[in-house]
């Protein structure tokens, strides 16, 4: 699969909306529980899923940093995108997702954290204060 087929796929085949060979509940459940964050910097958008686990990297259309899609979309190329992609996909349209705001450093320490160390406790901190 390539980014072509990717984008194509979830941005105007209705079969990525109606979740082809996705557990629908599985992929509604993470829309629905509101775990995408759009990171606003400068302009910009950064978008990060936080899971109960881990927390990914994700750039609409394009890319995912869970293992996922490591393996079955980039290297033996089973499918055009991860769960993720797809529930990121639907949270964008339905409007189901967070939106914090911050500043350059702010959103190179929540990548790092999401990247490096898997959960980034600075976009927590964010999004849980008190």
């Amino acid at each position: 699969m390539d980014l072509r087929e990717t984008r194509s796929r979830l941005s105007t085949d209705s079969s990525a909306l109606t979740l082809e060979g996705r557990n629908a509940r599985e992929v509604l459940s993470l829309v629905y529980s509101y775990r995408f964050v759009r990171l606003v910097v400068n302009g910009g958008e950064i978008w990060v899923y936080t899971g109960p686990e881990r927390d990914y990297v994700a750039i609409p259309g394009t890319y995912c940093s869970c293992m996922d899609f490591a393996i079955r979309v980039v290297s033996r190329g089973e499918t055009p995108y991860c769960k993720h992609l797809l529930g990121l996909e639907v949270a964008r349209r339905l409007g189901k997702y967070r939106e914090v705001r911050l500043g350059s450093e702010e959103a190179v320490a929540v990548v790092r954290e999401a990247l490096f160390k898997g959960f980034s406790k600075t976009l927590h901190r964010m999004l849980y204060k008190y």
